[in-house]
Protein backbone atom coordinates (compact mmCIF):
# COMPACT_ATOMS: atom_id res chain seq x y z
CA UNK A 1 0.00 0.00 0.00
CA UNK A 2 1.15 3.77 -1.10
CA UNK A 3 -0.23 6.58 0.05
CA UNK A 4 0.02 9.29 -2.09
CA UNK A 5 1.06 13.14 -1.66
CA UNK A 6 -2.55 13.60 -1.69
CA UNK A 7 -3.30 11.64 1.32
CA UNK A 8 0.14 12.65 3.21
CA UNK A 9 -1.01 16.10 2.61
CA UNK A 10 -4.86 15.79 3.74
CA UNK A 11 -3.22 14.57 6.54
CA UNK A 12 -0.32 17.13 7.53
CA UNK A 13 -3.55 19.59 6.87
CA UNK A 14 -5.58 17.87 9.33
CA UNK A 15 -3.00 17.55 11.94
CA UNK A 16 -2.24 21.25 11.96
CA UNK A 17 -6.38 21.77 12.71
CA UNK A 18 -6.20 19.69 15.46
CA UNK A 19 -2.91 20.63 17.32
CA UNK A 20 -4.80 24.23 17.03
CA UNK A 21 -8.28 22.95 17.57
CA UNK A 22 -10.31 25.04 19.91
CA UNK A 23 -7.48 28.01 19.62
CA UNK A 24 -7.14 29.24 16.38
CA UNK A 25 -7.96 28.40 12.65
CA UNK A 26 -5.29 28.30 9.82
CA UNK A 27 -4.99 29.13 6.52
CA UNK A 28 -3.90 26.85 3.55
CA UNK A 29 -1.15 29.25 3.37
CA UNK A 30 0.30 28.94 6.46
CA UNK A 31 -0.12 24.81 6.52
CA UNK A 32 1.48 24.71 3.38
CA UNK A 33 4.58 27.23 4.15
CA UNK A 34 4.58 25.58 7.64
CA UNK A 35 5.47 22.09 5.14
CA UNK A 36 6.78 23.32 2.38
CA UNK A 37 4.55 22.39 0.10
CA UNK A 38 2.10 23.94 -2.72
CA UNK A 39 -0.73 25.79 -1.44
CA UNK A 40 -2.28 25.49 -4.47
CA UNK A 41 -1.93 21.90 -4.63
CA UNK A 42 -3.11 21.96 -0.76
CA UNK A 43 -5.97 23.95 -1.69
CA UNK A 44 -7.35 21.19 -4.03
CA UNK A 45 -7.11 18.98 -0.96
CA UNK A 46 -8.67 20.70 1.64
CA UNK A 47 -11.60 20.74 -1.00
CA UNK A 48 -12.30 17.46 -0.84
CA UNK A 49 -12.20 17.52 3.02
CA UNK A 50 -14.77 20.19 3.24
CA UNK A 51 -16.85 18.03 0.71
CA UNK A 52 -16.85 15.34 3.23
CA UNK A 53 -17.83 17.49 6.32
CA UNK A 54 -14.03 17.30 8.05
CA UNK A 55 -13.52 20.85 7.97
CA UNK A 56 -15.38 23.93 7.59
CA UNK A 57 -14.11 27.58 6.75
CA UNK A 58 -14.75 31.07 7.90
CA UNK A 59 -13.89 34.42 5.91
CA UNK A 60 -12.57 37.29 6.97
CA UNK A 61 -9.81 38.82 9.61
CA UNK A 62 -10.00 36.18 11.40
CA UNK A 63 -10.84 33.51 9.45
CA UNK A 64 -9.65 30.50 8.00
CA UNK A 65 -9.90 26.93 8.19
CA UNK A 66 -11.16 24.71 11.56
CA UNK A 67 -11.79 20.92 12.16
CA UNK A 68 -15.76 20.09 11.73
CA UNK A 69 -15.77 17.59 14.69
CA UNK A 70 -13.22 17.15 17.66
CA UNK A 71 -9.69 15.57 16.82
CA UNK A 72 -10.68 12.54 18.76
CA UNK A 73 -14.08 11.77 16.42
CA UNK A 74 -12.18 11.98 13.26
CA UNK A 75 -10.06 9.30 12.02
CA UNK A 76 -6.94 9.38 9.44
CA UNK A 77 -9.10 6.13 7.59
CA UNK A 78 -11.79 9.25 6.92
CA UNK A 79 -9.32 11.66 5.81
CA UNK A 80 -7.77 8.92 3.40
CA UNK A 81 -11.20 8.12 2.10
CA UNK A 82 -12.15 11.94 1.34
CA UNK A 83 -8.80 12.71 -0.82
CA UNK A 84 -7.31 9.04 -2.30
CA UNK A 85 -8.83 7.90 -5.29
CA UNK A 86 -8.14 3.92 -4.08
CA UNK A 87 -6.82 2.87 -0.73
CA UNK A 88 -5.95 -1.08 -0.97
CA UNK A 89 -3.55 -2.58 0.39
CA UNK A 90 -3.34 -5.71 -1.97
CA UNK A 91 -5.28 -7.03 -4.56
CA UNK A 92 -6.13 -10.44 -5.48
CA UNK A 93 -5.37 -12.20 -8.99
CA UNK A 94 -7.82 -14.78 -10.53
CA UNK A 95 -4.73 -16.92 -10.48
CA UNK A 96 -4.48 -16.63 -6.38
CA UNK A 97 -5.07 -19.64 -4.30
CA UNK A 98 -7.43 -19.39 -1.26
CA UNK A 99 -4.32 -19.26 1.05
CA UNK A 100 -2.83 -16.40 -0.88
CA UNK A 101 -6.42 -14.61 -0.58
CA UNK A 102 -6.65 -15.05 3.06
CA UNK A 103 -3.36 -14.02 3.86
CA UNK A 104 -4.40 -10.57 1.75
CA UNK A 105 -7.30 -10.32 3.11
CA UNK A 106 -5.94 -10.19 6.66
CA UNK A 107 -3.03 -7.41 5.55
CA UNK A 108 -6.47 -5.60 4.21
CA UNK A 109 -8.38 -5.87 7.21
CA UNK A 110 -5.27 -4.94 9.48
CA UNK A 111 -4.54 -1.51 7.59
CA UNK A 112 -8.37 -0.85 7.80
CA UNK A 113 -8.39 -1.34 11.76
CA UNK A 114 -5.23 0.81 11.80
CA UNK A 115 -6.78 3.28 9.42
CA UNK A 116 -10.21 3.35 11.19
CA UNK A 117 -8.99 3.33 14.89
CA UNK A 118 -6.22 5.84 14.66
CA UNK A 119 -7.83 9.29 15.08
CA UNK A 120 -6.10 13.21 15.05
CA UNK A 121 -6.25 13.21 19.06
CA UNK A 122 -4.51 9.79 18.98
CA UNK A 123 -1.64 11.26 16.58
CA UNK A 124 -1.57 14.61 18.17
CA UNK A 125 -0.77 13.03 21.44
CA UNK A 126 1.71 10.86 20.60
CA UNK A 127 4.89 11.80 21.80
CA UNK A 128 7.26 9.48 19.48
CA UNK A 129 8.19 7.03 22.33
CA UNK A 130 8.86 4.04 20.54
CA UNK A 131 8.60 5.01 17.18
CA UNK A 132 11.90 2.44 16.13
CA UNK A 133 9.37 -0.06 16.48
CA UNK A 134 7.37 0.86 13.94
CA UNK A 135 10.24 2.36 11.31
CA UNK A 136 11.38 -0.25 8.72
CA UNK A 137 14.53 -0.11 7.55
CA UNK A 138 15.68 -0.83 4.02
Amino acid sequence: MKISTRGRYGLYFMLALARDYGEQRRSVKSVATERGISDLYLEQIVASLKKEDLVKSTRGAYGGYELNHPPEEITVGQIFKSVEENIVAVESDEKDGNNERFLWGRIRDAISDVLDHTTLKDMVEYDGEGLDDYMFHI
